[in-house]
């Protein structure tokens, strides 16, 4: 549990800042790029599966996403991902809007982000927020520890958090800021972060998957 909750002050001190109403990840016009490529299966903690069916996590097994009784209906559906620089030629045409189809899907950041030093933002937009009842935002680390300097970057495999208040707070400002020098954007962001919300009887699910195709060795094996 200690080193749980040591991982966890870690990884969300990278999230920390003052939040601002501009501009950050909202500006007027972004680059439209769809992925329609359908989501793998992954594999969730069962704790974290419980948190985004709205229950009481009951044990720490892991099982597919997909396995156990529910009594809620689940609905896939679709998210978007935007990327914006903060410093010129970070980003791939400044500002991106992703849009992935329904359940999520994977974003592979060395398509979209340049070999350059300097930060980006990262905001999320999940249309089925709007008017649920019960919203959670929960973020899968797939990336390893290591350190740079006196920190430690990323947050290990397969540790999770419910990052909800952090989130919407981010997402209301300027989003999350990371910093492409040594890759750290990476290790901050490597990892799955899971959206659910409900409305009535039915849960409304998306995940966003961020990896490097030219940096494997900074995540988890599969």
């Amino acid at each position: 549990m200690k080193k749980f909750v040591q991982a966890l002050v870690i990884w969300m001190s990278f999230f920390s800042g003052a939040c601002t109403a501009v501009p950050g990840y909202h500006v007027s016009e972004y680059g439209d790029i769809k992925i329609e490529d359908p989501p793998e299966d992954l594999k969730v903690p069962t704790q974290a599966w419980n948190l985004m069916e709205f229950k009481v996590a009951e044990n720490a097994d892991d099982h597919g996403g997909g396995g156990g009784v529910s009594q809620n209906n689940l609905i896939f559906s679709e998210v978007a991902v935007f990327l914006v620089e903060k410093n010129k030629g970070i980003v791939e045409g400044q500002a991106l809007r992703i849009s992935l189809p329904r359940g999520g899907g994977e974003v592979d950041l060395s398509r979209f982000i340049k070999d350059q030093r300097g930060s980006f933002y990262v905001g999320f937009e999940f249309p089925e927020f709007e008017n649920a009842t019960a919203k959670k935002v929960i973020f899968v680390s797939h990336a390893r520890k290591r350190r740079i300097g006196n920190q430690v970057f990323g947050a290990g495999c397969n540790q999770f958090f419910d990052i909800s208040e952090k989130f919407f707070t981010q997402m209301k400002g300027e989003g999350i800021k990371v910093n492409t020098t040594q890759n750290r954007h990476l290790s901050v962001l490597g990892g799955t972060f899971f959206f659910a919300a409900q409305k009535d009887k039915d849960i409304h699910l998306a995940q966003v998957t961020f990896k490097s195709s030219q940096h494997a060795p900074l995540f988890c094996e599969e």
